[in-house]
């Protein structure tokens, strides 16, 4: 099953375009939906916790499914499986910069403007993944009147005061939900 976990994960890892946000979509997907190794309760459970945590939310998501799937072990082999891709990409990239360099002849701003239009044409694809990532983790948090009201709320005090750290968002609705519900 641990082998499994590193595919999943090295999967993920590959394709997280957008952010961490982003790759829960696949995640979910993954966890889930595909494997059922986990249920969506538990996986809200789990990216709220990694929300709360330090790091990227989607290698702390790989840490927490991979210690709940195969234990200390499990949370070493996900986390790496969520990080080796990126890190290889970087690199990859890094490498075409620096050669791009050298070859350029004075040719400035030649990679800098394909990078711009990169990330302009991944944009769409990346806003997608995250309103579905929104939609998996809020269809099954979302579940009656006072959670709608409580994640209406959260968003509008997000919207309206930017300045809000989210962190104190997650404790006040995590209160807010023990004395209501």
């Amino acid at each position: 099953m641990i082998a499994e976990v590193i595919l999943t994960f090295l999967r993920v890892g590959a394709v997280a375009f957008g952010g961490g946000i982003a790759a829960l979509t696949m995640v979910i997907h993954e966890v889930v939906r595909q494997h059922a190794w986990l249920s969506m309760a538990e996986m809200n459970t789990i990216i709220a916790v990694a929300q709360m945590t330090p790091g990227p939310i989607m290698v702390n998501a790989a840490t927490f499914v991979g210690y709940r799937i195969g234990g200390l072990f499990g949370a070493a082999a996900a986390t790496a499986a969520a990080l080796i891709p990126g890190l290889i990409m970087l690199l990859l990239f890094l490498q075409a910069v620096k050669l791009h360099a050298r070859v350029a002849d004075g040719k400035k701003g030649r990679m800098h403007a394909f990078g711009r239009r990169l990330v302009k044409a991944l944009r769409p694809g990346v806003f997608a993944l995250i309103v579905a990532a929104v939609w998996s983790v809020g269809s099954s948090a979302v579940y009656n009147p006072i959670t709608a009201m409580i994640a209406v709320g959260g968003f509008i005090i997000l919207v309206a005061f930017p300045r809000v750290h989210p962190i104190l968002l997650i404790v006040a609705g995590g209160l807010l939900g023990l004395f209501v519900l």
